[in-house]
């Protein structure tokens, strides 16, 4: 996800503020390396978690038949 920010840098103080922004290190963030780390940067849930959630559920509805 990007997110832009729009600033009227009219004033001294919003200059400043940009001066400083573009000095962080945040500004660029790195690629993943691959499909899976993108997946997951990208709110996917581990295959741990998966198989985690997994289990409980089943627990569940064959605790309850």
């Amino acid at each position: 996800m990007t997110t832009t920010l729009v600033i009227d840098n009219s004033s001294p103080q919003a200059k400043q503020f940009v001066k400083f922004a573009r000095t962080q290190p945040f500004r660029r963030k790195a690629k993943p390396q691959n499909e899976w780390d993108k997946a997951i940067a990208e709110g996917a849930v581990t295959v741990d978690e998966f198989i985690d959630e997994l289990k409980h559920q089943l627990r569940e509805h064959y605790a309850n038949a």
